[in-house]
């Protein structure tokens, strides 16, 4: 009979590897964030995916509370994208665009992987969720 309790040193299985930012967030229940390398959807400025733009990373279930924040969960520095997205390159999952904080308000629906001109949620973008 084995000791579950038995110490282990983690680093010496075989089966245990660097995870990249999207599998350890979806391993560990979701860590959405802004500013990653290698982000699933970009916010820009201006229309046509020109301007100034913020990188954003989640996984499923999960996303950025509020955009007016470097962290997108309220603590950090102000960012200056709140209410000013104009266009969006979602590269990766379903997404939804929300004119509030903690995912409220009027909402784009559900978008999938393209290119996105806004209409009548230009410059209201204040929260994104990603949807399964």
């Amino acid at each position: 009979m084995s000791n579950i309790n038995q110490p282990q040193n983690l680093f010496a299985l075989d089966t245990v590897e660097d995870l990249d930012n999207e599998t350890a967030a979806t391993c560990s229940g979701g860590v959405a964030y802004l500013y990653g390398n290698n982000p699933d959807v970009i916010l820009y400025k201006d229309p046509g995916l020109r301007g100034q733009s913020i990188g954003a990373n989640a996984s499923t279930g999960d996303g950025i509370r509020n955009i007016g924040f470097a962290d997108g969960r309220g603590g950090g520095f102000s960012t200056t994208f709140n209410d000013q997205v104009s266009s969006i390159r979602i590269l990766r999952g379903s997404w939804q665009f929300f004119d509030h904080t903690n995912f409220r308000g009027d909402t784009t629906g559900r978008l999938g992987p393209g290119t996105y001109w806004l209409g009548h949620m230009n410059n209201k973008i204040t929260s994104l969720f990603r949807v399964a």
